[in-house]
């Protein structure tokens, strides 16, 4: 998905120079309302882009297996299902294909791309090194509002372990924080692609899945971050992994 207000090189992310340049441009300003306009610009939150709506609404798609690995598309078939023109469509389809969730094949259209094992164990390869990191910089770097919600999801997960989409939910909402609080948008770039196909992976065992483990191990890290507990954090997201490579390797597909 797209991590709006989390782009690169916004000032957000950027240290104490670029900070300062903004408090610089803020005091050269003149003239009644100045002040308040700035402070509503660096609030008020930007709607999504067309391109980005029809971006989630595609990714969801193809996460949830609404869209099936292997099925043959058509980009104006897609413009016509999400009742969107054509071109914020084509700019969420380049988008999927560079990130391995399409594919474009010249004169003919579109496919989803196919569930392949090896695939998923360089995308796991990958996002055990970038979580890490993610989950280390989230515990040092959660605000007192974001420690709050990692604990409200950990209770829960705690009190909705057995349920398949009260977990999805949950977990997605527990990457947003974690997304938020670790401060880094060039991080949360590269690990937004690899979450979509581990998602997919989540949806294609739904049937399988040892919900009470999971729920577990997702409430650990949860936990740990929010209590600041960056090496308990790393243990937990050790065990999630530990989980993914597991279906990965009960996946009956091709290498």
């Amino acid at each position: 998905m797209y991590w709006r207000g989390l782009r690169p090189g916004s000032c957000t992310q950027a240290g104490p120079a670029c900070r300062e340049r903004g408090r610089d441009r803020r005091h050269r300003r003149t003239g009644p309302g100045h002040a308040t306009g700035a402070v509503t610009a660096m609030t008020a939150r930007r709607d999504p882009s067309l391109a980005e709506q029809a971006y989630d609404r595609l990714e969801e798609m193809l996460v949830t297996l609404a869209l099936p690995p292997g099925e043959s598309l058509r980009e104006q078939v897609l413009a016509e299902r999400l009742g969107m023109g054509r071109t914020p469509v084509r700019e969420a389809v380049q988008k999927l294909a560079s990130e391995g969730l399409l594919r474009i094949i010249p004169r003919k259209g579109l496919e989803v791309t196919p569930v392949d094992r090896g695939d998923l164990v360089r995308v796991l390869e990958v996002r055990r090194v970038l979580e890490r990191l993610m989950v280390v910089k989230a515990a040092e770097r959660a605000t007192p509002d974001q420690r709050r919600a990692l604990h409200a999801v950990a209770s829960h997960l705690d009190a909705n372990a057995g349920d398949l989409e009260t977990f999805f939910r949950l977990d997605r909402r527990l990457n947003e924080v974690l997304a938020r609080a670790c401060r880094n948008a060039w991080l949360v770039q590269s690990l937004s692609p690899l979450h979509a196909h581990c998602r997919r992976l989540w949806y294609l065992h739904r049937g399988h899945l040892d919900l009470g483990a999971a729920a577990v191990s997702h409430e650990a890290l949860a936990r740990a971050v929010g209590d600041g507990d960056g090496a308990g954090a790393v243990r937990a997201l050790n065990g999630i992994m530990s989980e993914l490579e597991q279906l990965v390797s009960n996946l009956a597909l091709p290498d």
